[in-house]
């Protein structure tokens, strides 16, 4: 869960949030937060619970949610190792959870109190400007996201995904750069905006063209620099 025996204080000091708070600060949100444990496909919360707080995933990963009156799944945003999630609403001043939350696989996830903790930032005022500034970099990841959905075409959208996770991981198999999906192609289908029948349609195109070779959930990339023109 926690990778070269790092506590959790010294993790979360990973996060952009967190990373100018100094450890006797970080002692004080453990101290009133909680580490929770979810199976996969769990719940978390669905839209309309009342708001509680926000979380930090430890382990796993999470997928953040709209459903349609018609249950058509939207995809907000798949979240990954210290990455944190429902931090908005508490800001905006939601009573209630504006999305729905479910675990992708067996997750670990640090949940932050959300009364407790805006009372530490009213007692903390040092930090505020840190939280300010990890929102900016949260609202521009996802305007750059709402313009790859608006501007660009489904094989551009999933050669710009293979393109993240493969720097992410920088895996290489037999000298082929290697992308492992760890989410179901329905899941990806929504998050990059489009429906599974396109989304194997674009897997199809870039594997007829020699960019990607695909293997079960084993993406090898074939022709990188194509991908990355491509994810442009």
């Amino acid at each position: 869960m926690i990778q070269n025996n790092k506590s959790v204080n010294e993790t979360i000091k990973d996060i952009h949030l967190f990373s100018e708070l100094d450890i006797k600060d970080l002692r004080k949100i453990s101290e009133f937060s909680s580490i929770k444990k979810y199976d996969k496909n769990e719940w978390i919360f669905t839209e309309g619970d009342k708001y509680r707080g926000f979380y930090i995933v430890l382990k796993g990963k999470v997928k953040v949610f709209k459903l349609s009156p018609e249950g058509k799944e939207t995809v907000i945003n798949i979240i990954q190792l210290l990455e944190p999630f429902a931090e908005v609403p508490l800001f905006e001043g939601h009573t209630e959870y504006p999305s729905n939350a479910q675990t992708l696989e067996e997750s670990v996830l640090f949940f932050i109190p959300g009364n407790d903790f805006i009372d530490f930032t009213y007692n903390n005022p040092h930090i505020t400007l840190k939280i300010i500034s990890g929102f900016a970099k949260k609202l521009y990841a996802l305007t750059r996201r709402i313009e790859s959905l608006t501007l660009s075409d489904v094989p551009n959208r999933l050669a710009k995904y293979i393109i993240e996770e493969y720097d992410k991981s920088h895996k290489v198999i037999l000298s082929k750069p290697l992308v492992v999906l760890t989410i179901s192609k329905a899941t990806l289908a929504g998050y990059l905006g489009t429906i599974t029948e396109t989304l194997s349609r674009a897997f199809k195109k870039l594997h007829d063209e020699n960019v990607i070779e695909v293997k079960g959930r084993k993406i090898f990339i074939i022709d990188f620099k194509r991908l990355r023109d491509l994810s442009r």
